[in-house]
């Protein structure tokens, strides 16, 4: 499959290269179209986050690896952005109106949960976040 890991500088004008190298990743470990298609969007709303959020416009590198795996891939997203855990973010009231919520955006971490089969999360032992998803093929 190549090389299985891409390094780019944080920043949303990077995400299509990622979200080209995940894609052609899933295609060749036997996704179907959709299948792919959701491991993008889930990679693409975990990076979205750090950029936006993580890193607030400040310097920074983000890592993404493609582990195949027997069923499926599994994808290891490392960043340098302020720690944040998805694992343990309050879920989203998808039935509510943006309008009636507190606060906007949000969606984006439910969405990443939906669209994957796990999702895991640990501090690396040089201070980044490590978010790990994992998609099986259907």
């Amino acid at each position: 499959m190549g090389d299985d890991r891409i390094r780019v500088r944080a920043s949303l004008d990077a995400l299509a290269l990622v979200r080209e190298f995940v894609e052609r990743r899933a295609t060749a470990a036997g996704f179907s179209k959709d299948g792919a298609a959701e491991l993008v969007l889930a990679v693409d709303e975990a990076i979205t986050n750090s950029v936006e959020h993580g890193l607030r416009g400040n310097e920074g590198r983000i890592e993404v690896s493609v582990v195949p795996q027997r069923d499926g891939l599994r994808v290891i997203i490392r960043d340098d952005a302020a720690l944040f855990d998805p694992t343990r973010a309050t879920a989203t009231q998808l039935d509510l109106s943006p309008l009636d919520r507190a606060k906007p955006g949000g969606f984006g971490v439910e969405l990443m949960h939906r669209l994957v089969d796990g999702v895991d999360y640990r501090v690396t032992g040089n201070g980044q976040n490590e978010l790990t998803l994992l998609k099986t093929r259907r």
